[in-house]
């Protein structure tokens, strides 16, 4: 169109005044800006996405808990929904054909262990906030202090703004090694806080292979140590969170009589944690 424009204002230039030129070239300037504001509404939605955020993290001040982080990957899921309620013109949590909120959210490489979603339309943020604060569940979502993330998307349809907020509690995102690293440090700070010396760690790479092999059959299981040479007993438990690892230790006899241990650990989803956990198994020398 643009284009165009332009070959139709060169055409006629030579028979028109020069400052009649430079006029009609600053009205299809301005006509193309609003074009092209009209055609990326982007602009609009993330503004009152930031808008949003802003407001529940101030509601969240006010009532003495931390702010919630930004989340790209939970952004992304509410994202998708959002285009959903815009598209049917109706709020719901769940469309038909559509997956649920934690598989939405595990559909993205957000390691999570709880998460919650509000949803709301009104025209502007300010007024999508003040109605999910005057809503027992959507406030008690705003105000939990487990989630430590976030996630906004507004899509507009008409005059009015479908907003979805998802909440997540994020955890550490970490490799096999280093997730088996996490455990042995787990059990080091048991032994100390029992006063006891550290517990020599052995390698055993067939151990990992265990691990996964739990998750694939959706269950603990820890038959297979048994069988390896030296094992005297064997440990198996899943966490989405590493932080929670020295929890698993607290009540285990081994820890204090054991020569050594091994680890295995795998991430991995199954029909039980459609959003994944950690898979783990130790084996006691």
């Amino acid at each position: 169109m643009l284009s165009t424009g332009r070959g139709s204002e060169q055409v006629v230039s030579t028979h028109r005044p020069r400052w009649l030129r430079l006029l009609a070239l600053l009205v299809m300037v301005l006509v193309y800006a609003a074009i092209t504001v009209a055609q990326t509404p982007g602009s609009e939605s993330a503004a009152a996405e930031q808008e949003l955020f802003r407001l529940i993290n101030r509601e969240r001040e006010q009532n003495g808990l931390a702010a919630l982080q930004w989340n790209e990957w939970l952004a992304l899921a509410a994202r998708k929904h959002a285009q959903e309620m815009a598209r049917h013109g109706q709020l719901s949590h769940q469309f038909p054909g559509e997956p649920a909120l934690r598989d939405r959210i595990a559909a993205t490489r957000l390691r999570f262990d709880a998460a919650a979603e509000n949803v709301a339309y009104g025209p502007t943020p300010a007024e999508i906030n003040d109605e999910w604060m005057h809503s027992a569940g959507h406030r008690a979502n705003i105000l939990d202090g487990q989630y430590n993330a976030i996630g906004i998307a507004v899509a507009r349809r008409g005059d009015e703004l479908y907003a979805v907020t998802d909440f997540a509690h994020s955890v550490a995102n970490l490799s096999a090694s280093e997730l088996e690293d996490a455990v042995a440090g787990a059990i080091s700070q048991t032994r100390k806080a029992r006063n006891l010396s550290s517990l020599p760690r052995r390698q055993d790479a067939v151990l990992r292979q265990f691990a996964c092999n739990m998750a694939k059959s959706d269950r603990l299981d820890t038959s297979a140590l048994l069988g390896r040479p030296n094992v005297s007993a064997g440990l198996a438990f899943t966490d989405p969170d590493p932080a929670n690892f020295g929890s698993h230790f607290r009540n285990v006899a081994n820890i204090a009589t054991s020569k050594g241990f091994a680890v295995g650990a795998c991430f991995a989803r199954s029909d039980t944690y459609v959003e994944g956990t950690n898979w783990i198994v130790v084996a006691f020398y």
